[in-house]
């Protein structure tokens, strides 16, 4: 059984997740941004969401006595 913890975390990620789908959607639907535009939004909407998603994991790591791992991007082991 999930701790009250990781469901409410689980819940978080997916109302970002929803969040950044609608930006998502708002980016490729507005013909007033540029293509290369559009790209370099999306790939800062993919570190903000990754972002957030190690936030709210670390939170809950550290509610219960340890530091949750790093999410890896691109194939390295972010560190703050």
């Amino acid at each position: 059984m999930m701790s009250w913890q990781m469901i409410t975390v689980l819940e978080s990620i997916a109302k970002i997740e929803r969040m950044f789908r609608r930006f998502r959607e708002m980016i490729d639907t507005d013909e007033s941004i540029p293509p290369e535009l559009r790209v370099s939004l999306h790939a800062t909407l993919d570190e903000r969401l990754l972002v957030a998603k190690e936030r709210l994991f670390n939170s809950v790591g550290k509610q219960n006595g340890a530091t949750a791992m790093p999410i890896s991007h691109r194939g390295t082991t972010r560190s703050d």
